[in-house]
């Protein structure tokens, strides 16, 4: 008899024999009972992490089990969108720097962007990058943790941070500032069932000095938050984009949206746990521009901070019809007329925040290059592929060759701005 127990896994049988397993919370595969079978005669035990295999000794159970594992893990479901999807970790020769869409971005300064995944539970209508359950995108991303973390602490060690243990505190060699992370993906991060030990192992990088976590707020718990707040984050940046609950339903394209609920979880953050809380709604004209003044009372009463942003027109974003962009000279006047009302600090700079420009990361190859590449997988959109060289992702938007992955070719470099490669096949 063997028993194989595992964190990120759950089994859920199905009425025909086969089984559903759930990865990371989110994710699922299906694997056929007779495969199963082929290893051994099985049963799920306990609360669905584990499964037995009768008449078979642990090593071989482990080793037909994993070839199964390996295959359903290149055949992932997202949950909640239903897209197929890329499960990226240390083995697969995936590059994490290259795209916008997942991995790390680093845009020349001390502020270092991860995003562990993509995809998002609810439907904005103002999202600039066409996340949710209507997106026009095919496929999913979702990155393992510690490949996740260990790629993020080079970026950050190469910026010239490092730790004076003689004197015990932090110090920059080239800046005056540390690092700066900041969780925010292209969908909502709290969906990524390891981001509290992401959050950790982020932490735990000596250049890094505060963590930021951008979420919509939803799934968002009291345990969660202290969970959060234990693993060493700095700031949570909640999405409130109304307080008025059917604007706010409206605001975020999902009838199941509880503002109140949002609320309870940014106040219960504000006053419980030493994370400094940021509302930061998005204001579109003719939607929600009668909210700004609901929510920076609101902010106030809880001990938050607003950040408001301007609704901006994205060609690939979701733009309501009938939704305007407040000229920014009024978008600024609003806010200095209600900073001047509330004594709260609405007007924001890259100062504030210790945003400094840093040494660039190097680039492997440069706009108008030819390079070697071997082609990843699908991209996100359609006829969309993704390929990697050197080290770098580089996307190929329009393609329509019919090229396999693993396959070798060559790429012309049309953009390399920092260090985010676009190209089209040579």
């Amino acid at each position: 008899m063997a028993l194989l127990t595992f964190q990120d896994l759950l089994f859920k049988p199905k009425e025909d024999g086969n089984v559903v397993v759930e990865f990371l919370g989110t994710y699922m595969f299906e694997v056929e009972r007779t495969a199963l079978e082929s290893i051994g005669k099985f049963e799920i035990v306990g609360k669905g992490s584990s499964i037995e295999f009768k008449g078979v000794d642990e090593t071989a159970a482990r080793n037909g089990f994993n070839a199964l594992l390996n295959e359903g893990l290149n055949n992932l479901t997202n949950g909640i969108t239903r897209k197929k999807t890329l499960y990226i970790h240390r083995y697969s020769g995936i590059p994490l720097i290259g795209t916008t869409s997942f991995g790390i971005i680093d845009r020349n300064t001390n502020m270092i962007e991860v995003r562990p995944l993509t995809g998002c539970n609810m439907n904005c209508i103002f999202c600039s990058v066409d996340e949710g359950l209507a997106s026009r995108k095919t496929s999913e991303v979702v990155i393992e943790e510690k490949y996740l973390a260990a790629e993020a602490k080079k970026l950050a060690e190469f910026k010239g941070c490092e730790c004076n243990s003689a004197k015990g505190r932090m110090h920059n060699r080239a800046h005056p500032d540390l690092c700066h992370v900041i969780i925010n993906s292209q969908g909502e991060p709290t969906l990524y069932k390891p981001l509290p030990q992401l959050i950790s192992d982020l932490k735990a990088i000596a250049a890094v000095k505060t963590i930021t976590l951008i979420t919509n707020g939803t799934l968002l718990t009291e345990k969660l938050i202290d969970e959060l707040a234990a693993a060493g984050l700095t700031m949570l940046n909640i999405s409130l984009n109304a307080i008025d609950p059917k604007i706010a339903k409206i605001m975020e394209g999902h009838g199941s949206y509880d503002v109140e609920k949002v609320k309870r979880m940014a106040a219960y953050a504000a006053a419980k746990t030493a994370i400094k809380v940021t509302l930061a709604p998005v204001i579109v004209g003719n939607y929600n521009d009668s909210e700004m003044e609901k929510i920076v009372a609101f902010a106030k009463e809880i001990g938050a901070t607003t950040a408001m942003q301007n609704y901006l027109f994205y060609r690939k974003g979701r733009n309501p019809g009938n939704a305007q962009q407040m000229p920014w000279p009024k978008f600024y006047s609003e806010l200095e007329s209600l900073e001047e009302k509330y004594g709260s600090k609405l007007v924001f700079s890259a100062a504030d925040y210790k945003i400094i420009k840093t040494r660039p990361l190097p680039k492997p190859f440069r706009k108008g290059q030819t390079v070697k590449a071997t082609v990843i997988s699908e991209g996100r959109y359609p006829k969309e592929l993704i390929a990697a060289a050197e080290g770098r992702i580089i996307t190929l938007p329009d393609c329509d060759r019919n090229l396999r992955s693993g396959e070798k070719i060559k790429i012309k470099i049309v953009s390399d701005k920092h260090n985010i490669f676009y190209g089209k096949v040579a």
